[in-house]
């Protein structure tokens, strides 16, 4: 059966200027729907296979497009079963769609992973600390010895974010964190930033390494903003004011 894959909403009009293609050669179209309209091609309604060449083309559509206007993507397999469905979907969420456009007009994501070392663990015994070898309290002196290390490393973990945090500023209108997702990832961030500003948060990055030797930067992008399509980040997102 054949649906419609969804790439990302847009400002109409206008039409797309040139040709597009998307997954499966398919040519890729606007579904208008007042002053919206929704980036489309057909396709079978199945799951496109999660690999690289695939997330590249899905990439490379948002991308095109987003050379013309500002464009909310969406993610990677999406679909709806027919036009009257993307029309349905653009008259549901208009405002949200049309506020996020407005936030994200002009600007890109530029995206940032940090790695570091967390504290290592304590040498003290466990016989040393309960004395009297009873296996029950030895298990749960080791519980509570292994939840006072997590908590003394996250503390550790926020203070660093922080002062990496305040190299950045100026620089990006916000920014979208997780924190401390594994042991050696310190966090995860999206950036919203104006395009003239993209080689300056590159030195940002930069300095930071330089600043922060025990880290390591990983810097990508400009993208599409993705981590900025519809406001409703969760609890360990940071706003950065310009």
């Amino acid at each position: 059966m054949t649906g419609i894959y969804l790439y990302g909403i847009v400002e109409f009009p206008p039409e797309l200027s040139r040709e597009i293609r998307g997954l499966g050669g398919s040519p890729v179209s606007l579904v208008p729907r007042a002053d919206l309209a929704a980036v489309v091609s057909r396709s079978l309604l199945n799951p496109w296979p999660l690999d690289e060449a695939h997330l590249t083309l899905h990439e490379t559509v948002v991308e095109e497009v987003m050379g013309d206007r500002p464009i909310l993507p969406v993610r990677f397999n999406t679909f709806l079963r027919a036009k009257e469905a993307v029309i349905a979907l653009l008259d549901e969420r208009a405002q949200v769609f049309r506020s996020a456009l407005e936030r994200v007009e002009g600007k890109v994501e530029m995206g940032l992973r940090v790695l570091w070392e967390a504290p290592g663990k304590s040498e003290v015994s466990v016989n040393q600390e309960t004395g009297d070898g009873n296996p029950g309290t030895e298990y749960l002196h080791r519980r509570l010895r292994e939840e006072r290390r997590r908590a003394g490393i996250r503390a550790v973990g926020e203070r660093v974010i922080q002062e990496v945090q305040t190299l950045f500023h100026s620089l990006a209108v916000e920014s979208w964190l997780r924190r401390l997702p594994t042991d050696r990832l310190l966090f995860t961030g999206a950036y919203l930033v104006e395009p003239y500003r993209v080689a300056a948060f590159r030195e940002g990055v930069a300095k930071a390494q330089q600043e922060f030797s025990y880290l390591r930067f990983l810097l990508t992008g400009p993208w599409p903003p993705y981590h900025f399509v519809n406001g409703a980040h969760d609890e360990t997102e940071d706003t950065l004011g310009a």
